[in-house]
């Protein structure tokens, strides 16, 4: 009973590296049903989402890099200690934000799971 409210009390550290890496860690199991790209439009101030990826997975490889493969290809790598990744409060996808090893820019990626509950 005691350890319920220890957790609510010591709130986990998004910004640790150790804390990145477990969340990619737990979402490395799940299956992608769609991969989308979040761009600010420049001109209009707009907000656009595109579909860039479907039926794809979450891959951790030795480099300690969390990559995104959608359509056979990688659409998404990024440093798991630099992601910031943020699940959807329904669970059913989430948002990672970093520096694109494979665009080599700044991306927000959303990706949506396949099967959501777990």
């Amino acid at each position: 009973m005691f350890g319920f409210f220890r957790k609510l009390i010591n709130k986990k550290n998004e910004d640790s590296p150790e804390y990145r890496l477990d969340f990619a860690q737990r979402i490395s199991n799940k299956k992608i049903k769609y991969l989308s790209e979040r761009v600010t439009d420049i001109e209009t101030g707009d907000v656009l989402d595109t579909i860039i990826g479907k039926d794809g997975y979450f891959h951790i490889n030795q480099d300690n890099e969390l990559v995104v493969y959608c359509d056979g290809k990688d659409k998404f790598r990024a440093y798991i200690p630099n992601l910031k990744a943020y699940e959807f409060l329904s669970l059913e996808g989430v948002v990672m934000e970093s520096f694109d090893l494979v665009q080599k820019r700044d991306r927000q990626i959303i990706a949506y799971y396949k099967y959501w509950r777990n």
